[in-house]
């Protein structure tokens, strides 16, 4: 037994609490892993919405990211001990999530989180950091050379995605330009 938020959805509303639930209610997966952190995303708060279009399947345990030590697995990739992390994959959306103690998950949507990176330095950094990095390994790989094109048009630069992509970009000299719109206030100091 162990505990996980769980949201559960009626004809009016949305509601959320924290429960002792076992194995047994967790999405399939040949991998079961012990949830040390989870981050928490603008889609985990559409989560908790009733008409927030996020969950398919309710009751849910939501968390669209998680990073662990892999408690079992009958995945030859992965074994006991193992440092991973967990992004994207309909988790917490049609699979249960990281807000719970334990997740279990295809061994397919798991990375290894590298020895030099701790369990909480890979939430820090989380599905936006995952998202930032992705697209300027991206821009770099269909061409983008960052000798002769050295700046990277960032909107949203005051979001979860668009603040990392400026903090991984302007060290590296290559993000020179940010979006706002009217509404930005304040820029976030880096």
């Amino acid at each position: 037994m162990f505990n996980a938020v769980v949201v559960r959805k009626s004809a009016s509303n949305v509601s959320y609490k924290v429960e002792t639930v076992d194995e047994s209610y967790l999405s399939k997966g040949d991998v079961l892993v012990k949830v040390v952190y989870s981050s928490i995303n603008y889609k985990d708060m559409l989560a908790l919405q009733y008409n927030g279009g996020v969950i398919r399947d309710y009751p849910m345990i939501p968390g669209i990211d998680f990073a662990g030590i892999v408690e079992s697995s009958s995945n030859d990739k992965f074994k006991e001990g193992d440092n991973v992390l967990v992004t994207g994959y309909d988790v917490g959306v049609t699979h249960t999530g990281g807000f719970s103690e334990y997740a279990q998950v295809p061994g397919e949507w798991i990375v290894p989180i590298p020895q030099e990176m701790s369990i909480k330095e890979s939430m820090v950094y989380g599905t936006a950091g995952f998202t930032a990095a992705l697209s300027i390994f991206e821009l770099e790989k269909y061409g983008m050379n960052i000798k002769s094109q050295p700046e990277i048009l960032v909107s949203g630069a005051t979001g979860g995605v668009g603040s990392v992509a400026i903090q991984i970009g302007v060290p590296s000299g290559k993000c020179g330009f940010t979006t706002l719109s009217l509404f930005s206030r304040r820029l976030p100091q880096f």
